[in-house]
């Protein structure tokens, strides 16, 4: 997975260990970049949901086109 987080988000997902082969990068914005390997997209899913905004799903397509589905239900709830 390859995962970038806002600046708000970034001071504390940089203190957690997602995977132990995870490899992180702090950006100019002060944003994070967070690459890690891993098997499934719902267990993951899951973990993503909580930070709903302040994440974005760079790579793979997969996972990022899985992201768009629960974050549009919970959308059209609130419209």
């Amino acid at each position: 997975a390859d995962l970038h987080f806002t600046p708000k988000a970034a001071r504390w997902v940089a203190d957690e260990e997602w995977h132990p082969a995870q490899q992180g990068d702090w950006l100019a914005d002060g944003s994070w970049r967070l690459r890690f390997p891993y098997h499934r997209d719902e267990e993951l899913l899951m973990d993503l949901l909580r930070h709903g905004a302040d994440v974005e799903v760079m790579a793979p397509a997969t996972l990022r086109a899985a992201m768009q589905t629960p974050l549009q239900t919970a959308l059209a709830r609130y419209s």
